[in-house]
């Protein structure tokens, strides 16, 4: 280990753009690190994964042979379950306008994993992962998820195709896999709806904690069915908790079996309420869409189209106003019972009115 970070000291390996390197000096780096890589030891832990993630860089860095970088991804799928997060975070080599970190490598590194915990069988000494390791490297991928979440160059395909890769049985909760769509919708902003769907399915809301719950209830930027089924399991979860008939059922069988039965269809039901509801509010929406695209346009003199407005009412006179509101309302007397002065004008014109009939 010593002797290869002396002989490969000097190289960008943490950089996105690559150094030029002397061809000749680079050839004799390129040696050095195909035949260190082919001394490692077979053993599983004969070295740390941070050396092997150092390798694996300037493997890369390098343009070794395809064989040994191969070689030194399954050494680190083997031992992904004492690796942190510093450690997959391999920087991309690529063209200018890639990501910024090589998702390809880590998504093979992981699978690596998980064929070898399955099948047990390999040409390096095998030792069966601890079930906690499995819960580390779900971790660790939820974490790496959510750090290529905020890079503005990934995919929606990309990043869905990683995050299905993560088997659901080392995910123990949610709130990764949240943490991580909440990112990648709050740094692109211009998806379309389908697509932020599609990310929005890759995570179950029944596994969510309280918090990340309650959190995602009032998240406006996940679309309104996967805030409403945050809603119900919420409803669901207060239900039990405040003693549904699902957790107080009775001591006959029957009678329980029974309660239950009703209680999930009561709970169906509510759900298709809701999502009757919900279909109503979008065709509202898509009527208030249409009315206003099909309001008629003029030209407003400015080279604008502008909606046509209602030719206005005509205006009232301050008279007319006064005299038909005071013919609404029964003449006031004063105390001594004369009646006000107009009033008393309004009447005598009454008066006249009738004797000119007359």
């Amino acid at each position: 280990m010593h002797y290869a970070q002396k002989r490969l000291r000097g190289l960008e390996i943490f950089g996105k753009s690559k150094k030029k390197v002397d061809p000749k000096q680079k050839h004799e780096k390129r040696v050095v690190l195909e035949t260190i890589v082919g001394l490692l030891p077979r053993e599983k832990n004969a070295v740390s994964i941070s050396f092997l993630s150092m390798l694996l860089r300037a493997a890369k860095y390098l343009d070794t042979t395809v064989a040994c970088r191969l070689d030194l991804e399954k050494r680190m799928g083997l031992q992904l379950g004492q690796a942190v997060l510093d450690d997959i975070l391999i920087p991309s080599t690529c063209f200018a306008g890639d990501t910024m970190f090589d998702i390809d490598t880590v998504q093979q590194i992981m699978i690596n994993y998980f064929e070898c915990n399955s099948t047990g069988l390999d040409d390096i000494n095998y030792v069966s992962p601890l079930q906690s390791d499995d819960e580390n490297v779900g971790k660790l991928m939820e974490s790496f998820l959510a750090k290529i979440a905020s890079d503005r160059n990934l995919l929606v395909s990309k990043f869905i195709g990683f995050a299905e890769c993560i088997p659901i049985e080392v995910r123990v909760t949610e709130d990764g896999t949240y943490r991580a769509i909440d990112i990648y919708l709050k740094a692109h902003p211009g998806i379309s709806s389908m697509d932020r769907k599609k990310v929005c399915s890759l995570m179950d809301c029944q596994k969510l904690s309280n918090e990340a719950r309650a959190h995602a209830a009032q998240n406006e930027r996940l679309p309104v069915q996967t805030m409403v089924q945050v809603l119900y399991y919420e409803q669901q979860r207060l239900r039990e908790k405040d003693g549904s008939p699902m957790n107080n059922a009775s001591s006959d069988p029957l009678k329980s079996r029974n309660m239950v039965l009703e209680e999930i269809s009561r709970l169906k039901k509510e759900n298709q309420e809701l999502k009757f509801e919900l279909i109503k509010m979008k065709t509202r929406l898509k009527e208030i869409e249409m009315s206003n695209d099909n309001k008629p346009k003029v030209n407003n003199g400015i080279g604008t189209m502008a909606t046509a407005a209602k030719p206005p009412l005509p205006k009232k006179s301050l008279i007319s106003s006064v005299t038909k509101t005071l013919g609404k309302i029964t003449p006031f007397l004063y105390g001594d019972g004369f009646v006000a002065s107009v009033t008393r004008g309004r009447n005598k014109a009454g008066k006249d009115r009738r004797h000119s009939v007359s």
